[in-house]
């Protein structure tokens, strides 16, 4: 029996549809009233009506405002006939526009009545066979795409030329509900399969649409995007596309390309379905040789000296490099986070003046979690590089000050493995101009300044009673051997003796 739900704010009326009709007899059972729309609408989830009568005028909600809302609330929605007096014409109208199941004049005439419901009970017999014929399919189409092609029931096969798998992935910052996908796939079936041009299924997580005709042509590309598209109601998805294949049976080999392709789906750039897979940032050029470390040194470097171009080559280049070792989404949010965080913790402690700022960006960094395109997370990671290095840039430009970033980099960063090539790199000059400059400065060239500056650093630390190898690490030496030597070159005595004289003189 197809439950019934009357809406009326006139009691008479109410008890009078309920005995007017041998109701049974028709297909159909009163399971409940209701005097006014907002009672109705808290009825709704318990009665389940298949088809609600309801009154065109009521106090508060009209019929025609409850009408709009439970086709909007309700999946599937029940069917309507609306009940008005002879004075409702304008109402009527609208109700017509709305296009309701049928309209009914008080008082009811009873033969009217009989009319509408066996009407309206072979359209829902109708809709009962199609969605069982549809569930069937699917089915089917669940079973063939995973392997279980033997024993598909003829009928499940459409007869088409060709076939194509199409997988849909709704794309949120954090995923979509399932009430949410379910209502994309509702959408998409009333697009696909009303106008009898493919059949849509489930497919965890994606949603999957086998295509009668094939997307060889952009044309057809573009009008399967767009329904897609139009289902997804301004939602951000990925559509991939796995080709086209002459035999239903074939249809898992469509299938599993699309899900490859989709393994990829961080990468699309989006706007359309996508059937090759994308192609790869390429290294530059210069930093065809680099290591992650040495890109790394280079952010760093590029940001203490306030260029923010030549880091966001620092990060294009380290993505390149990670996405060429098949590097996944989640490998490269956690990379990009963890390498820039550590990037971020050193300028806060060399440079003070900046320490809180630098430190803001922490949170920012973080959310970077949620996006969804690479391309997105790349430009939001510059866009982060170019607030420090905006924070940090000293004023004014010239040689002079150059060497003076020059000196104040080398005394910040003595520790790290410093080349003058990287720091003119940085600066925006050519090393052998910046190396003149900067001996035309110093008095020094640079290898020897920044030597000094060590062994100086490395003198404080003996002072303090450090172990030699300690010192040699801390101050930028890897072998300690080479660090005796630079130290009697500069001191003219070893770092043990050095040590020993500096305790005695205390």
């Amino acid at each position: 029996m197809h439950q019934v739900m009357i809406v009326d704010d006139e009691p008479l009326i109410r008890e009078g549809l309920r005995t007017i009709i041998d109701w049974e007899e028709h297909g159909f059972q009163v399971a409940t009233v209701a005097a006014d729309a907002l009672e109705a609408l808290r009825k709704l989830s318990e009665a389940v009506p298949r088809l609600m009568i309801v009154d065109i005028r009521m106090p508060g909600m009209d019929g025609l405002q409850l009408l709009r809302t439970v086709r909007e609330q309700c999946r599937p929605c029940p069917k309507f006939l609306i009940l008005s007096g002879h004075a409702d014409f304008e109402y009527a109208r609208t109700a017509l526009q709305l296009k309701v199941d049928g309209y009914l004049l008080k008082p009811i005439d009873e033969d009217d009545l009989i009319q509408y419901l066996e009407r309206i009970r072979q359209s829902l017999q109708e809709e009962r066979t199609e969605a069982t014929g549809r569930w069937g399919r699917e089915h089917a189409i669940q079973r063939l795409v995973s392997g279980e092609a033997e024993g598909m029931p003829e009928q499940a096969d459409p007869g088409w030329l060709t076939y194509e798998i199409v997988l849909v992935r709704p794309l949120e910052r954090g995923e979509p509900d399932a009430s949410e996908v379910s209502r994309i796939k509702r959408r998409m079936i009333e697009s696909f399969e009303t106008a009898n041009e493919g059949i849509v299924f489930s497919a965890e997580p994606y949603l999957g649409v086998m295509l009668k005709e094939t997307m060889n042509r952009p044309s057809a590309a573009s009008k399967v995007y767009r329904r897609i598209s139009e289902a997804c109601e301004g939602r951000e998805f990925d559509a991939t596309g796995g080709g086209t294949v002459a035999m239903l049976s074939d249809a898992g080999r469509s299938f599993e390309r699309a899900r490859e392709l989709m393994k990829r789906r961080f990468l699309f750039a989006g706007g359309g379905i996508v059937t090759a897979e994308p192609e790869l940032p390429s290294i530059p050029a210069d930093e065809d040789s680099c290591s992650a470390p040495e890109l790394e040194e280079k952010l760093y470097l590029a940001l203490d000296a306030a260029n923010a171009e030549l880091a966001a080559e620092a990060l294009r280049g380290l993505g390149a490099l990670w996405l060429a070792a098949g590097a996944s989404e989640q490998e490269l949010k956690t990379g990009f986070t963890t390498r820039l965080s550590a990037t971020l913790s050193k300028l806060a402690q060399s440079r003070p003046e900046a320490r809180e700022f630098v430190q803001s960006l922490n949170s920012e960094l973080a959310s970077i979690s949620s996006e969804t395109r690479y391309e997105l997370l790349l430009a939001r990671l510059i866009s982060i590089c170019a607030k420090v290095a905006d924070r940090l840039r000293i004023a004014g430009a010239g040689p002079d000050l150059q060497v003076q970033k020059m000196i104040e980099l080398i005394h910040r960063n003595s520790a790290d493995n410093l080349k003058l090539e990287a720091l003119a790199e940085a600066l925006g000059y050519s090393s052998s101009y910046l190396g003149k400059l900067f001996k035309s400065a110093t008095g020094d060239y640079f290898n020897t300044y920044l030597d000094k500056v060590r062994i100086q650093k490395a003198k404080e630390m003996l002072c303090k009673g450090m172990k030699v190898y300690q010192v040699a690490e801390q101050v930028g030496y890897a072998n300690v051997d080479y660090f005796h030597a630079k130290f009697r070159k500069y001191v003219g005595e070893s770092p043990v003796a050095y040590r020993k004289n500096a305790a005695q003189s205390r």
